[in-house]
């Protein structure tokens, strides 16, 4: 369900109308608050620009919420289309959800449900790593690449052109160092799985049964 719902919103994002997407995200949070029990947003968010988005890019950071505050900030480095899913995400985070998993989830849910195209697509498409792994621990060699096939050529393009796009841009030595403490930091906010957090969205989106 998910690969057919992921090919049929293909679309190419080449720009992105940043406050679209915002106008966007803050309804659609709007349309669900009550059904999921979160809070709903005051007002459209503008975040702002990582100061030293390179530093960021090289750790392999997209976007951070800063808590003192209660605004978050974005990699310039952002492809078109990962902006709305990861700004989706990080108005999670704004609204309280402390769960990089929940985050994920309630990013796809809000994108998944817009009208704009490349919105909806952004959000199937910031799940796809995550389905990759959760398939390719699942499945046999044979059963991963038939279902690895069936992604439309040009997801699949789109797939390898990002992790290039991010593999050019990482540090090794400074991304280890980066995960290393950030583990730390999401255990110590009871997150116990730390940043395998990320990846049990799968679990919350097949319990949902929304996909």
């Amino acid at each position: 369900n998910y690969t057919d719902s992921l090919n049929a919103t293909y679309c190419c994002v080449d720009s992105i109308d940043k406050a679209l997407v915002a106008e966007e995200v803050n309804s659609c949070y709007l349309g669900i608050a009550d059904q999921f029990g979160i809070n709903k947003p005051s007002a459209k968010r503008i975040p702002k620009t990582m100061l030293i988005s390179s530093l960021m890019s090289s750790v392999g950071v997209l976007g951070y919420m800063g808590p003192f505050f209660n605004e978050f900030n974005l990699n310039r480095d952002l492809l078109p289309i990962q902006y709305p899913a990861t700004y989706a995400h990080e108005m999670a985070h704004v609204l309280g959800i402390s769960s990089e998993a929940e985050a994920n989830l309630y990013s796809f849910l809000v994108c998944s449900r817009s009208n704009i195209p490349e919105i909806r697509f952004s959000g199937y498409f910031a799940l796809l790593p995550y389905v990759l792994g959760n398939a390719y621990r699942l499945l046999d060699e044979e059963e991963f690449n038939i279902w690895k096939d069936s992604l439309k050529p040009e997801v699949r393009d789109l797939y390898n052109m990002k992790q290039q796009y991010w593999h050019a841009k990482y540090s090794p030595f400074i991304g280890k160092i980066q995960n290393a403490m950030y583990n730390v930091f999401l255990k110590g906010n009871n997150i116990p799985s730390g940043r395998q957090n990320y990846s049990e969205v799968i679990g919350l989106l097949i319990a949902l049964n929304t996909i």
